[in-house]
């Protein structure tokens, strides 16, 4: 080996061994969890670190806040869309003949319901059904009728046939009193709205 070569092995030696450094002590781990615990959490990045931490840090309280957030608004566009003019629900023919204005008579007063059948021609004979609804009886010589149906057969004139039919309301409400005419292969049918009120 050379001179310079020497010098050059003998120089980097020096460098190595001052970057050696000794073995940590046997209290290294304990004050280096001390020294960690006194500085405390690093402070997040700006951005989704951020974001992230927040999480962490709030969850148990973030999380049922957010469920009941989407249950509420959930709720209300539901309702929004419900109530919007081309989101509606089919009605029945019962449903859209109990939103007509209808006669109304206290609950301890009898109504006279007067059913008009028209005829162009005398009828020798007609069957006649009237049907009441639930919290709706019929009413005659001052007692009620436990019937939910009448049934009956008569002769109609020609022209105007009006027919009175007597019920009572047992509680306030709108009802749909439905009656049907059949004569021969020819069927008519009325409905009659009856809204009962308190009093």
């Amino acid at each position: 080996m050379s001179e310079p070569e020497e010098n050059e092995d003998r120089a980097l030696r020096e460098r190595l061994a001052a970057l050696r450094d000794d073995a940590p002590g046997l209290d290294f781990q304990a004050t280096l969890h001390r020294r960690l615990v006194e500085a405390g959490p690093p402070t997040p990045a700006p951005g989704w670190d951020a974001v992230r931490s927040f999480w962490r840090r709030h969850a148990p309280v973030l999380w049922p806040a957010v469920g009941i957030a989407a249950g509420v608004a959930t709720f209300l566009v539901l309702g929004a869309v419900r109530d919007l003019p081309g989101a509606t629900v089919p009605e029945t023919p019962q449903a859209r003949a109990l939103e007509r204005p209808g006669t109304q008579v206290p609950v301890s007063k009898v109504a006279v319901i007067k059913l008009d059948f028209t005829a162009d021609v005398a009828v020798e004979q007609a069957d006649f059904q009237v049907s009441l609804p639930e919290g709706l009886s019929f009413w005659a010589d001052g007692e009620e009728l436990p019937l939910r149906s009448f049934q009956w057969t008569q002769a109609l004139s020609a022209g105007s046939n009006v027919i009175p039919i007597a019920v009572r309301g047992q509680r306030p409400g709108r009802y749909l009193v439905t009656a049907l005419a059949r004569a021969g292969d020819q069927r008519i049918e009325h409905d009659v709205v009856l809204e009962v009120t308190g009093g």
